[in-house]
Formats: C-alpha cells, sequence, structure tokens
C-alpha cells in the first residue's frame, strides 16, 4: 500500500511540475537606420524566464524587462513551437528588398531563420499578407513569433 501511495504521489508531482520549452527562443526585431541595425532582443529561457533588450548592431544593451512566463503561457509556446515545426523553418524568407527593411530574425536553440518585412510593416500585417497567399513556412515563423511576443508582453503587464 506504502508503494502504492509513492507512486501516486510522484505521478501527482511529476504532473504539477512545471513546464519547459524544448529549446531557447531568441527574437531579434531590428531595421537598419544611421547608425546601422537597431532593434530589440527578446530571449525566452526554457524555464520560462525572458528579458528584453535593446541593441545597436552587434552591441547589446543590459535587459531593460526581465520576467517570468506563467506555466500555462510556457505550455502555450510549446505548443505553438511543435505545431510550427520550428526546427525546419528556412533560413532565410524575403517579402521585400527595399532599403531599411524590417528584419525579424528567431534563433530556436541553434536554429536560425530571418524574415525581411517591409519597412514599418509589423508581424501581423505580414502575416495576413503571408495566409492570403497560402501555405508559406513564413506564416508557421510568424505564427511562432506573435504568440512569443504576446506572451512575453502580458507576463509583464502589457496587453500587445
Amino acid at each position: 500500500m506504502l508503494a502504492i501511495c509513492g507512486i501516486a504521489t510522484g505521478a501527482a508531482e511529476a504532473a504539477q511540475a512545471r513546464p519547459r520549452l524544448p529549446v531557447r527562443l531568441i527574437l531579434r526585431d531590428g531595421q537598419p537606420g544611421v547608425v546601422g541595425e537597431s532593434g530589440t532582443i527578446v530571449t525566452i529561457e526554457r524555464d520560462g524566464r525572458f528579458r528584453v533588450a535593446r541593441f545597436v548592431n552587434e552591441r547589446i544593451e543590459a535587459p531593460h524587462r526581465k520576467g517570468m512566463l506563467r506555466a500555462e503561457a510556457i505550455r502555450k509556446l510549446a505548443r505553438t513551437f511543435a505545431h510550427v515545426h520550428a526546427a525546419d523553418l528556412p533560413g532565410v524568407m524575403s517579402r521585400s528588398a527595399a532599403a531599411n527593411a524590417h528584419r525579424l530574425q528567431l534563433s530556436v536553440g541553434k536554429r536560425m531563420s530571418t524574415l525581411t518585412l517591409f519597412p514599418g510593416e509589423t508581424a501581423e500585417q505580414a502575416a495576413a499578407a503571408f495566409a492570403r497567399s497560402g501555405p508559406n513556412p513564413a506564416v508557421r515563423f510568424l505564427d511562432l513569433w506573435i504568440i512569443a511576443q504576446k506572451l512575453v508582453a502580458r507576463a509583464h503587464g502589457k496587453t500587445k
């Protein structure tokens, strides 16, 4: 009887264990300008800790926001990660070759994918445009990008 209780307790504890992402996610949102490329980097660790920092070219400032995703947010992000097959995304996708194009870069573990958008175009605008054109890996990229950004914004007390 004691062994059965021990197993039941262990299973219950495992069910309550904090979820983890399969890999670290890094979202780099930049646009070229007078000083080079500048923007924001969001890093989400496997345990849900996140930090947001500004960058100019290769120089990354200290994080100006830090936080922790809730367990349900980690689970949602992990489901989205699995659904979009992030590890299979192409390395480079482009919607624009214009000067000062908006560049989104997604690092999933050691795999990096870059999506180039029109200057000033948001991820949501690009997702709508790509969705109209049929199946496209950029739609999967943007699904993960938008979900991750929204979850970080919500965890930090902002809705995005």
